[in-house]
This record gives C-alpha cells, structure tokens and sequence, in this order.
C-alpha cells in the first residue's frame, strides 16, 4: 500500500506536465507553419483546429474526471498526425513519430485498456491511407498519388505501431512487476503503523479499511476493531463540510492536505477533537485516502479553561484592586491606598499625593495613550506600561482605569497590578518560542536542501538574529584535524585560523566550550580579543563517523548565554549534523543506482549480440537445414559453438562478480599443470580469430583451481584481441616458488593514470569506434580471481602492454628455468588481500 502513494500523486502530476508540454508544442510549432508563404487555406484551417483541438480538449477532459487527460490527449494526437499526413504529405515522418509518442504515453501513463485502444486506432487509421490513396476521388488532398512504395511504407507504419505497442506493454509490464515487488511492504506497514503514537485510517468510499490501534482507541474507548464502519459515523456535524472538501481535494485532485482542524465523535458520542493531514494512497486496486489523526481534544479542553481562568481573574482583578489610585484629568494625583505608596516606593501618602501622575511614567507618551482611550470609551481595561519609582527604579504595572463623573468634576479612578515578573516570564517565554520557531525553520530549510554549505550559511544568519548576537561561524572539520570557514554571518571577518582554537577545546573535551568574560577569552582565543570580541559559545557538531565539525557564537559584549540559549544552539547543530549525514546518504544511494543502472546496461547490451546471432543460425538451422551443405552446417555450428561460449563466458563472469560481492564465489587449489591450461584456452580462441597467438610456457605445476585459471587466460586473451595489436604471445616464467604468466600484445600502451581504474568494474581503457565493447567486469573478475588464488594480476608497458598473472608453485622450490623472468615491475610473491565487495554490483540492490 506504501509504494502506491507516490506512484498515483506522480502519475497525476506526469499526466498534467504531458498536456501542458504538448499545448506549448502545439502552439511553438503550429503557429509558424500558419504563417509560411506557401501555405494552403486548407493547411491553415486544419492547423488552427489542430492547435486548439488537441491543445484545450485534453484538459477540459481532464477537469471533469483527473484520470482521462491521456486519453482525450492521445486521440487528439492521432487526429492531428492523420491530418498532417492528408494536408501536408511532406511531414508525414513526422506525422508517423507523432503517432508512435501517443502510443507511448498512453501505455505508459493510461490504463492497460487505454493504451491497447489507441494502438488499435492508431493502427486503423494508418491501415485507412491506403484507402485514401487508392480512391482517385480523393485527389483533393495533396497526398502523393498511389505507388507500391507508399503503399509498403503505409504497411510498414502500421507494423511498427503495433511493434511499438507491445514494446511498450512490456517495459510498462518490468517496471509494474517492480511495483508489485515493492508491494510487499504492506504488512510491514500495517505493523509500523500499529505502532505509531498517531492515529492512522484508511478509507475507501467512506468506509474504514484499516485503522491503527492509537485511532481505535481514539474513536472506541473499548479499543474495538474500525474496519468495515462508515468513516461518516465519526464526523461532527459541525465537520461534515470540512471533511467533504478534504476528501475531494485528496482523491479527485490527489493533493496533500495537512493540519485540518476537525471534531470527531467516538463510538459513545463523545466529541474528539483532531488535527488530520490526508494524502492518497492505493488500496489493493482501489484509490483510497489515508488519514494521519493527532488528538487534540485535551489542548482544547485546556484552552477552553485557560480562556475562563482569565475572564474570572480579569473579574478578580476589577472588583479587589491591589494598588488604587484616583487623578484629576490634568494628572494631578488626589488619592492613592497603601498598597500603591509600597508599590513607588514612597514612604507615605504625602510623598505622592499633588504630585503630577507623568512623573511616574517611564514613557510619558502612555499617559497620553491611556487619556484619549477614556476620552473614546471612558475605561482602559489591562494597559500595561513601565512605572518609574522614586527610588528611580522601574516597574512594570497593569493598568485599569475608567472616567467617573460626579459632582466635584471628573477624574480617574483605577487600580495597578505589578506585572514585572509575569513580564519577565512572558519574555521568557517569547524568546523560547522564538527560538523553537527558529530550529523548526532550519529544520524544515534542511529538509528541502543538500546542500550543506548553503545550510551552514542559513544557520549562521538565522542564529544570529535569534540570540542577538555579533557574528556565528561554522566550521568544517578534516580527517586531519584542520578546520575550514563553510558559513558565517553576513559581516564576520574571523577566519578559521583565529577560531581553530576554541574549536579544537571543544572537540577535544566533547562538550561546550563557554567564554563569558574578556579574561576567559584573553586566556582561549586571544585573536578575539584583538578583533574586539569579549565572549563565546562553541558547540561541536556531531557526525555519523567523524565529528563534522564547530558552531562557534560570538559577542561584542560580555554575555552570559542561559540554558535556553544552550538548548537551542544543541538543536541547531543537531539538524546540521542529520542534514550532513543526510547528503551523505543521499550521495551513496546516487552512486548505488548508477553502480545498479550500469549493470543492467551492460548485462542487457552485451548479451543481446551473441543472443542475436545464436537466434539468428538457430533459424537459419531450422529452415533450411535440408538444403545446406556440410561445409556450410559445419560453419553454422561453429558459429553457434563460438558465440554461446561468448555468451558462457560473459556469464560465468557477471557470477563471480556477484558472488564476490556478497562473499561466496569458492576456490578449489589443486596442482594444475599450466602449460597444458594455456594451451587448450589457445586453441579455443583458433576457430575465433584469424590473428595468430603464440605461447611459450614451461611444463610447470602451480597450486590453483583449473576452472579460474582458464576463466583468468580466456578474459587475458580476449582482452587482447579486442584491444591489442596485430602479435599475440603468451609467455612464462617461473621463479622463487612463483610462476608469470604474460598475455602480451603490440596494441598501443594504457594510460599510467588508467593503469589502476581498468581492473575496477564497469572500466574500459578503449573506446575507440569500430571495436567490439564489453561488460568490464572481465579485468576486475580476473584479479579477484588471482588474489583469491593467493596471486596477482598486473598491467605494466614495456614496449608491448603486458598483463602478468602470477601465482604459486605446487612446490616449494623449483628448479631454474631456462626462461628469462619478464620484468622487474613488482616484487616476486607478494600478494594482496580483498575484501567480498571490492568487484561486483550490489546484488540486493538488484534484487
């Protein structure tokens, strides 16, 4: 169920990028020709009709129903291409490629049966040119009269579009068959998602298909099983309409809908608030939509208290003021109770009463304020403004005020409330918002990017302006310990150099490392200092394998940075360090698909030519095997003889690579006379190839497996006659318990920088034109061989390219040989070790 949430979402979005790229092709390529000198009325009508028929039907289809774009569009496509054929006969190659494109997006984006009935149109109307051709009455038409070649090339067309078609059905078949596998993963899904802490349903027609244990407890107290109810049972009256435009959003227009807020109703009728975010997903053969539900039933409880506790203490408030006052409009103070002589810090009445209430006010502007809003509405409720006391302290202060009107004249009559903690609290609390607000940006900015050294430079401005800051850095850490600058704010002019040493203390004590005083920083990073910075903050930045490296925080001031500001600066380098090990991830599975797509491709091209010419003779063989001569059957078979051993060899290699990848290809060492390998792998190769290859090799036992020793001369002796010169010889020597085995060629010298990249996989030295190609596993599957048999496999020039093999002698100690050991290039007996994934493709990615 998992994998068809995207394939359905994509295949709309490929669906209206399809009739949006044929519109402006449609109208880029239509409107010129209308305006050509030579251009018929006809052939101006029909392309003024083509442009807005197959341009704006498709997607007028397309409104009413999400599904039938293709189709609508692939009609209109063949419409248009029999037309060019009728009117503009010199565009019929284009008429036919216009053809094949319908029958190709609709395979591969319409139904089984859409595209199956537009190769069946496409094929009838190709099959009605010859009617057209051969009815002298249609003469009208500029097509070119009847001849036996357009009537093969009319043939020939519908041939090939019915050939296209089933191209098409079976490479649309591979990659549904790659769904399907895909598929599997549903009962996974259904154990991960009874797991979840949220609620997860899906509906099909409104009826539940399935539904998590945290939404059967959510909607059944009793926790009883959801599926097969009607989804509408569970909706609110109040959400029935938000629910209906969520579900035609998600399954008519396939969009992701996230965060609609809704009330449900549980099986007792008790309403339950929710959050859901909905997308479609495919439900076996059926779209259906999947609901992800955060119950938020008990936060609206609790706003719903919150919002009472407040009208009952704003009542409180009014009804028991703790400090009262009453002034004249002027603002002079007339009366004031105890509570407020405590609150400005005066030592009794007479100190306040008389005074002018300005004098009072940090900012003399509110005063004003809070007079023109009693002139209005003759009561402030709640203003809140900054008091200065007579000690010249400050204060914050709540203020509730109204106009009274009696018979001495007006005045006002309010009551004050310190708010100096709350406000304290309150900006507490702003700065953690601001903070989490912050992180959760980053966090979302990592998400949509890769690219890292535009995040460090994110986190950089973003960090600053939420802490305030003079300047933040982040830098990158090398496997040798040395630091580079990846991002900073805008305006820092510290290099790594200067910061290097409070990010060395950090990653060496594996905490932060804080400077709060110009002495501390005097003492750590005296370059500062000397650039005017007085305090510091680093945080090492984790990483998967090596600490990716140092987020440093600087200030112009002395700070002292809170557990909060810690907190914050922990989650920032927290996302860096998922985003690195994200692109690093990221950049692994790039180069496993292109290690998989290279595979396939090669697999897939190097068997298909002896393929092609095994299938080829076994016709051959098989129609006219009566008739041929036994010269000519001896050659057919040698023929089938050379190239399904191509095909064996091809193959035995491809196996070794994949076993050696996951550790299993096996070795049998046994004494095996080499001169005798060599010579039967020689005379294999007689009946391929009119160039002659010589040998010269002793009569000399080494320990090895047969079967690898011929798989490793036959990919040698290959490699040479692809790649090599006009002289082939094959040479040995044996020496200090070893024996070298020298497939040498006059071909042109490998490159010394390619020496090494052509015994890797999927690596070829040659490209030149007119030279038969190969997988390039065979280099790579012959070293592994070598070093499995404890030898080595070498590539030097020395006036030929020369590939040595060596390998152990059956025995200890050989007798000297009368042949000259070749080359001094590597030491004699010394081999290397590999690991099972060093050749090869990753085998489970195939699968």
């Amino acid at each position: 169920m998992s994998t068809g949430i995207a394939a359905r979402t994509e295949r709309g979005q490929l669906i209206m990028t399809l009739l949006r790229v044929r519109a402006f092709v449609y109208v880029a390529a239509g409107v010129p020709i209308l305006f050509m000198p030579d251009a018929t009325t006809a052939a101006i009508v029909f392309g003024i009709s083509s442009i807005v028929i197959a341009s704006v039907t498709p997607f007028a289809v397309r409104y009413q129903r999400a599904s039938s774009g293709v189709r609508s569009a692939a009609a209109s496509d063949l419409v248009v291409a029999y037309g060019m054929w009728l009117f503009m006969p010199e565009l019929s190659g284009i008429s036919l490629m216009l053809v094949m494109w319908a029958v190709a997006y609709a395979v591969f984006l319409g139904s089984r049966r859409d595209g199956r009935g537009i190769a069946i149109l496409a094929a009838m109307l190709q099959l009605s040119k010859l009617l057209v051709i051969s009815i002298p009455a249609l003469s009208a038409f500029p097509v070119v009269p009847s001849s036996s070649t357009d009537t093969m090339l009319i043939i020939g067309g519908t041939a090939a579009i019915v050939g296209a078609h089933f191209a098409f059905r079976l490479i649309d078949r591979y990659f549904a068959a790659l769904n399907d596998a895909a598929a599997t993963g549903e009962e996974r899904y259904r154990r991960l998602m009874d797991t979840a802490a949220v609620g997860f349903i899906v509906i099909v027609h409104d009826t539940i298909r399935y539904a998590n244990v945290a939404a059967r407890r959510m909607l059944d107290p009793a926790g009883a099983s959801l599926d097969g109810r009607p989804m509408s049972d569970h909706i609110a009256p109040s959400s029935i309409s938000v629910f209906a435009e969520l579900e035609a959003r998600v399954i008519k227009l396939l969009e992701t809908v996230d965060d609609a807020e809704m009330e449900l109703v549980d099986a007792e009728g008790s309403s339950v608030w929710v959050d859901i975010s909905a997308n479609a997903v495919d439900y076996g053969d059926d779209l259906a939509m999947q609901l992800m539900v955060h119950d938020r039933s008990d936060q609206v409880k609790a706003e719903a208290q919150l919002a009472k506790t407040r009208l009952d203490y704003v009542s409180f408030f009014e009804r028991i003021p703790v400090a009262l006052y009453r002034t004249h409009p002027d603002g002079r103070i007339a009366h004031v109770n105890d509570a407020l002589v405590e609150l400005l810090g005066a030592q009794s009445h007479e100190d306040i009463i008389h005074r002018d209430a300005r004098s009072f006010y940090d900012d003399e502007s509110d005063r004003d304020r809070v007079t023109e809003m009693l002139r209005l509405d003759g009561m402030v409720v709640g203003y809140e403004w900054k008091m200065r006391t007579l000690d010249g302290s400050t204060r914050w202060v709540r203020d509730t005020v109204r106009l009274i009107d009696s018979p001495r004249g007006a005045f006002y009559e309010g009551a004050l409330v310190d708010v100096t903690t709350r406000r304290a609290v309150e900006d507490e609390l702003w700065s953690r918002a601001v903070q989490q607000e912050a992180a959760a940006s980053v966090g979302q900015f990592a998400l949509e990017t890769e690219d890292v050294p535009l995040l460090c430079g994110t986190i950089s401005d973003v960090v600053t302006e939420v802490l305030g800051t003079d300047g933040v850095a982040v830098l990158r850490r090398d496997s040798s310990g040395m630091f580079e600058l990846v991002g900073s704010s805008p305006g820092l002019r510290v290099d790594a150099t200067t910061l290097s040493g409070i990010a060395d203390r950090t990653h060496m004590a594996g905490a932060p490392v804080l400077l709060r005083s110009e002495a501390e920083i005097r003492f750590a990073a005296p370059g500062l200092l000397d650039l005017g910075y007085c305090s510091a903050i680093a945080l090492m930045v984790p990483g998967k394998e090596i600490d990716f490296g140092t987020l440093v925080v600087l200030s112009r001031r002395e700070r002292v940075f809170s557990a909060d500001d810690l907190n914050f600066l922990y989650s920032v380098t927290n996302v860096l360090a998922a985003a690195v090990d994200r692109a690093g991830v990221y950049q692994r599975l790039e180069a496993l698909v292109a290690s998989k797509d290279a595979f396939v491709a090669s697999v897939s091209h190097e068997l298909r030519t002896p393929l092609t010419v095994v299938s080829g003779l076994a016709q051959e063989l098989r129609t006219r095997w009566m008739s041929l001569s036994d010269e000519e059957m001896d050659e057919f078979t040698m023929m089938l003889v050379a190239q399904s051993q191509d095909m064996a060899d091809l193959i035995e290699d491809l196996l070794v690579a994949a076993r050696s990848n996951i550790g299993n290809v096996a070795v049998q060492i046994m004494a095996v006379d080499v001169k005798a390998e060599v010579t039967g792998v020689l005379s294999g190769f007689a009946s391929q190839t009119s160039r002659p290859i010589s040998s010269d090799v002793p009569a000399v036992e080494v320990a090895a497996d047969p079967n690898r020793l011929r798989q490793i001369l036959r990919n040698l002796v290959s490699n040479a006659l692809r790649y090599g010169g006009d002289e082939i010889f094959v040479r040995g020597a044996a020496r200090s318990g070893v024996l070298a085995i020298e497939v040498c060629d006059t071909g042109d010298p490998i490159d010394e920088a390619d020496v090494e990249r052509i015994f890797e996989p999927y690596e070829r030295a040659h490209e030149s034109a007119g030279r038969p190609g190969s997988v390039g596993l065979g280099l790579a599957v012959s070293r592994t061989l070598a070093e499995l048999m404890h030898g080595s496999l070498t590539y030097y020039h020395d006036g030929m390219s020369v590939f040595r093999l060596e390998l152990p002698a059956s025995q200890a100690k050989l007798e000297a040989s009368p042949h000259p050991f070749v080359g001094e290039h590597e030491p004699v007996g010394t081999f290397g070790a590999i690991g099972p994934g060093r050749v090869g493709v990753d085998v489970a990615a195939i699968q």
